[in-house]
């Protein structure tokens, strides 16, 4: 009779014990599920707040009046983007418009933040010749043998043609013999990132370390190819093959005053400019004030021609959308 209780007492302990498994397990799947459905619901408001900060960016990009290839852009001290128009007629007045608030937006249950910055103050890989991408390496510390790899390997990245060139890399010689074998494209680029594909070119050249820029910050694949004197970095106003006295006034002058011609230098730097009409917008959506969602677009502002040639209305040209991680 004592055995008969004592293995009952065991059976019910063995039950409580696995209903209590059950129980925790249960309620540590309905809390994980919940936490997910928080995390979606969270994403996805973000990802509607960053989408919100890019209408928002375009919104001041066109500006009222505001033409692409006209008035001027600058940055200010602390290196915000700045957009100017010309006051007058026949004039060179420059008056800053006002900007649109770009830091921590409140709208419905989250808020926004937005960045804008000039693209054709980057170095544009499809045109740049040799030259002046070998002064730009040279602008972010990189000797010479480093310098000759990344240059020919990025030339044979563009041309279409398989012929390698003596420090560089195609298909067959190169990258088909790597652990995760690629061809090259053989065609212009389509995106910076794709720099990591070209021989030579590491992360830490890319994305910078400690004492040296990042080459991602220097080079784009869109706008024109001018490089916009007012908005440009040290690195790549070095690489269009100014002087570092020159670089120093330009970058002293230009926060107070943007340029409007480049006539001022005795010698005129081929590839240099002082509008702009190609931007980047760096987005983010912020939930309980943290960054849930992000989004780096590049639009460029144009107008079109209609029947008769007459210009249509000015907008806005969207070139790449890319969600990034927060």
């Amino acid at each position: 009779m004592k055995n008969e209780r004592g293995f009952a007492l065991m059976v019910v302990m063995l039950v409580m014990t696995l209903l209590g498994i059950i129980v925790t397990e249960l309620a540590m799947s309905m809390r994980l599920e919940a936490s997910m459905v928080r995390s979606y619901k969270d994403v996805t408001l973000a990802t509607h707040l960053a989408e919100a900060a890019v209408q928002q960016a375009m919104r001041e990009i066109l500006g009222p009046g505001r033409a692409p290839g006209s008035d001027p852009i600058g940055l200010d001290e602390d290196g915000t983007l700045s957009f100017y128009r010309n006051v007058g007629v026949g004039t060179s007045v420059l008056m800053k418009q006002s900007r649109l608030p770009r830091q921590r937006v409140a709208l419905g249950a989250g808020e926004f933040s937005y960045r804008i910055s000039d693209e054709q103050a980057r170095l544009n890989l499809n045109t740049a010749a040799p030259p002046l991408m070998d002064r730009l390496l040279t602008a972010i510390g990189l000797d010479k043998e480093a310098r000759d790899i990344i240059n020919d390997s990025l030339q044979d990245w563009k041309d279409p043609n398989d012929l390698t060139r003596i420090n560089g890399a195609e298909s067959e010689d190169f990258y088909l013999k790597l652990p995760v074998p690629y061809r090259a494209r053989n065609g212009a680029l389509q995106d910076t990132a794709e720099l990591l594909q070209i021989r030579g070119v590491t992360r830490e050249i890319y994305r910078g370390e400690k004492d040296h820029p990042a080459l991602a910050d220097l080079v784009t694949v869109f706008g024109g190819n001018a490089v916009n004197m007012n908005t440009a970095s040290a690195p790549v106003l070095k690489a269009l093959g100014l002087l570092d006295a020159e670089v120093t006034e330009i970058t002293q002058t230009r926060t107070k005053t943007p340029y409007t011609t480049t006539t001022p230098w005795r010698t005129p730097r081929p590839g240099m400019g002082y509008v702009s009409a190609t931007f980047r917008i760096e987005a983010e959506g912020l939930i309980a004030g943290e960054p849930r969602a992000r989004i780096v677009a590049i639009v460029q502002r144009r107008t079109g021609r209609q029947a008769g040639g007459a210009a249509s209305p000015l907008g806005v040209v969207m070139l790449s959308w890319r969600v990034a991680q927060p």
